[in-house]
């Protein structure tokens, strides 16, 4: 018969065992960036303007964001050539003056702007305009970085400025172009084997889209060996066998995705459970290691 403190060792060593399989299989949350790219180059006239729309959903309070115009015959933003002079604010019909920033703001047209806390619930418009110039090509790219994102504030952001813009931006009634958007994992995170991690993922539906979309989700890994499942839920109580689950994909795969038909704006944010399976062997953590990338996107179906 085993003595009190044998079954008080056993006992202890199986608190152990367990804790240390909780902490290891419990995921951690990853919130995600998330970017809206145009769908296509837009041209503009000479002093024509346009307006293009991120649909956040009220996502982003209090996240920083970058928003970025690209000059596709004019990479170094030379005046001569034309620019494109544009302001970001969470209502179109607001001028230049209440912009959140603009890239004139110190009087020369910068090929980006930054806000540092976009304190609204609001959509996201990038109002762009071109001076008395030749047709000026180029595409728009908003990126959403997550919390706490970048350091420092509107002050000592001399993007973030908001003074009054030299740029007399036309006042007319819009239509709006919605820029795709398509949430991210840029660089490569590790996953020990058998590790979960529970991605928290934007996926707004804008104008054009809420009638009927479509949700890709694909996590890939970024070497030969790593593979994985993928469960997709609701909630942030997510695990392969919760009621939350919305869908899945229980194949451990290289390259797993998940595409989902949605409608009427049915997600705003959802919770994408990944798992390493295989990976190299990593010997400093006498494990194996997954590497992994992951990309979401929301499209019209």
């Amino acid at each position: 018969m085993a003595s009190k403190f044998h079954i008080l060792w056993i006992s202890l060593l199986f608190v152990a065992i367990a804790g240390s399989h909780g902490a290891r299989y419990k995921p951690t949350t990853l919130e995600i960036g998330t970017r809206y790219v145009a769908r296509s180059v837009s041209t503009l006239l000479p002093g024509q303007r346009k307006v293009f729309a991120a649909s956040t959903c009220g996502q982003f309070y209090g996240n920083s964001v970058n928003i970025t115009v690209i000059l596709n015959s004019n990479p170094t933003w030379n005046p001569l050539m034309g620019v494109v002079y544009f302001y970001v604010v969470d209502d179109p019909s607001k001028a230049v003056s209440a912009a959140m920033c603009s890239n004139n703001a110190s009087g020369i047209a910068l090929p980006h702007c930054s806000v540092s806390h976009w304190n609204s619930k609001k959509d996201l418009f990038v109002v762009a305009n071109t001076g008395a110039v030749s047709d000026v090509s180029f595409t728009v790219n908003v990126q959403f970085l997550p919390k706490p994102g970048m350091e420092g504030n509107d002050v000592n952001n001399p993007w973030a400025l908001k003074r009054e813009s030299s740029i007399k931006f036309q006042k007319m009634d819009d239509d709006i172009y919605y820029l795709t958007q398509i949430a991210e994992i840029s660089t490569t995170h590790q996953l020990l084997y058998r590790e979960m991690v529970l991605l928290s993922v934007s996926f707004c539906a804008d104008e054009e889209t809420t009638d009927d979309y479509m949700i890709v989700s694909t996590v890939y890994g970024t070497d030969d060996i790593s593979s994985f499942t993928q469960y997709i839920c609701d909630q942030p109580d997510c695990s392969p066998d919760s009621s939350h689950v919305i869908a899945f994909n229980g194949n451990q795969l290289p390259v797993n995705t998940i595409a989902i038909t949605a409608q009427h704006k049915q997600y705003g944010r959802l919770y994408v459970l990944l798992t390493c399976w295989s990976g190299s062997y990593n010997p400093a953590k006498k494990t194996f290691e997954c590497n992994y990338q992951y990309i979401g996107t929301i499209t019209p179906k």
